[in-house]
């Protein structure tokens, strides 16, 4: 007798190499995805900070990589608040106590994930919601944080399928052509996001899902790893939540990373990431030192 309905990983036509660097964009739970290679000594980048909606992480790509000159919209998303510098365009990580310690973390970033890119198989990219925030004063500004400022600042929406689909299929054409090896893998983040409330958030999701798989039907070599999916659809149990019961648990997470190595990982690269692990640990031991 069956008592759970489980998610078994279909063999991808993508092996992927655990020595070659993978490129990392989107909410909290590609995060933790790059954790748990880091931890096999897989090289990863995901420097670009927490975002959540699609367009701002097409923003980030557009700017980081596929722009000449990012200088002048970066300066342009940049605005203090409280003793801090922060960019409309990025998360907290970057916020400096000056505008050129700012722009000068944003550009560490900018050369860190180009130089992964020239080696990258895949980019992970991962949606967490459709709802986007604009700012007032600039018309269709969306922005990646609200960094705590006023809520009168912006108006929000709820992007639609096409609107998301419209704007990545162009970014892939466009790295395509700069990196002709590169595939693009899609995810939707489990991360459940209740200020939006429960229909909000269940309308959200649906609309990622509905963009992505456009998207891969427009693109013929971007893939889909059904993260949501395994969360909602296999374990679908408060048990795998964490505390906040908004988030993944730990246990969650690995049984993803289970089933993502399962997809796309094969059995040398199984011994790569098994050796990789016991040499990540051993370099997180501290021996004790006696005393005296």
């Amino acid at each position: 007798m069956k008592f759970r309905t489980e998610c078994i990983p279909q063999r991808s036509d993508l092996t992927l190499d655990p020595s070659r660097p993978a490129v990392m964009l989107g909410s909290c739970f590609a995060s933790n995805m790059a954790g748990k290679m880091r931890e096999c000594l897989w090289p990863v980048f995901s420097g670009a900070g927490t975002l959540y909606n699609p367009l701002s992480i097409a923003a980030i790509v557009e700017l980081l990589v596929l722009s000449d000159n990012p200088h002048e919209e970066l300066e342009a998303s940049l605005f203090e608040s409280e003793g801090y510098v922060h960019s409309w365009l990025f998360d907290s990580h970057f916020s400096r106590l000056s505008a050129s310690e700012c722009l000068a973390a944003i550009d560490e970033a900018r050369q860190e994930m180009r130089r992964a890119l020239e080696d990258a198989q895949v980019m992970i990219v991962t949606f967490g919601t459709a709802w986007c925030y604009y700012l007032q004063e600039r018309e269709r500004y969306v922005v990646a944080n609200c960094h705590k400022m006023p809520q009168s600042l912006f108006s929000r929406r709820r992007v639609s399928a096409g609107e998301i689909a419209d704007v990545w299929t162009d970014l892939c054409a466009r790295l395509r052509k700069l990196y002709p090896d590169l595939r693009i893998m899609f995810t939707v983040s489990p991360v459940r996001h209740l200020k939006d409330g429960f229909e909000g958030n269940a309308r959200s999701k649906a609309t990622l899902l509905l963009a992505v798989e456009e998207i891969c039907e427009r693109v013929g070599d971007a893939i889909y790893f059904p993260a949501y999916e395994i969360v909602t659809d296999d374990l679908r149990d408060y048990r795998f939540y964490a505390s906040d019961l908004v988030h993944p648990s730990e246990e969650a997470v690995e049984y993803i990373w289970e089933k993502f190595r399962g997809s796309f990982v094969d059995e040398a690269g199984e011994r790569m990431l098994r050796e990789g692990n016991k040499e990540y640990r051993r370099r997180q031991h501290r021996p004790i030192k006696k005393q005296g």
